[in-house]
């Protein structure tokens, strides 16, 4: 699910942006990082897009491969930095002296896979020198993991926990993804409760009952026209042994 054209109104796009604008709207030399956590599926990255966008944000998305220099070089890019350093120390003076020229947030989406000293460290030099909002996207264990360094934990100005989609989202998701068929509340209050409020599921479930409503020329379904065939949970089938 990465559509960042998705409704604004959704919850979790209302949090991330309120917590950027917290962190953007402290004053100078006070701590300026912010975090979003949360499960995977909540839409965590859908709202991080919309924030970078609303924001004129860095943005860039954290992979298990990264070093030191994969990290610097991807928010170097990002910045517009065309001429890269050889070393982490060239690109991190790089990276400081851009966002001191040009200020702009930085977001960086899936921290969970650089929070390991060096890395961390290295995005506190960004928010101490650079003068600008840090924002981390992660999964629930994310604030945990950063109690591991007092230095870092003592920045982080708001901490929002994601939220699962409520029954309002799912229908601000239903009317987006749905245009085509008619689908009745109780049908979406029903995926809300068989998906447990996980964004991504619902949307997949949504995208389901259009497709089996469409081929079944219907243009409207509702829990009871639905019946009994199953929701897509993510949950994965265990065959047990005969």
């Amino acid at each position: 699910m990465t559509n960042i054209h998705e409704p604004a109104q959704l919850t979790n796009m209302r949090l991330g942006l309120a917590t950027m604008m917290r962190c953007q709207e402290a004053p100078a030399g006070s701590p300026r990082m912010g975090l979003l956590y949360g499960p995977s599926g909540y839409g965590k990255s859908v709202a991080a897009a919309t924030i970078a966008a609303r924001f004129n944000a860095a943005y860039v998305v954290a992979r298990s491969t990264w070093t030191q220099k994969s990290m610097l070089r991807a928010i170097a890019m990002d910045l517009g930095i065309t001429h890269l350093g050889r070393t982490a120390d060239d690109m991190l003076d790089q990276v400081i002296h851009q966002l001191q020229v040009a200020p702009q947030p930085v977001i960086i989406d899936e921290t969970d896979y650089v929070v390991h000293r060096k890395n961390v460290e290295i995005i506190r030099d960004i928010h101490d020198h650079g003068g600008v909002p840090v924002m981390l996207i992660g999964e629930e264990a994310l604030p945990a993991k950063l109690k591991d360094w007092e230095r870092f934990d003592n920045r982080i100005l708001v901490a929002t926990p994601a939220q699962p989609s409520s029954m309002s989202d799912a229908c601000l998701l239903r009317d987006y993804y749905c245009p085509r068929v008619a689908v009745a509340d109780d049908l979406v209050d029903a995926i809300v409760r068989a998906t447990k409020g996980v964004t991504r599921r619902i949307v997949t479930n949504l995208q389901n009952v259009q497709s089996e409503a469409m081929s079944n020329g219907l243009t409207a379904i509702d829990r009871a026209t639905w019946g009994h065939r199953p929701f897509s949970t993510g949950d994965i089938p265990i065959r047990r042994a005969a």
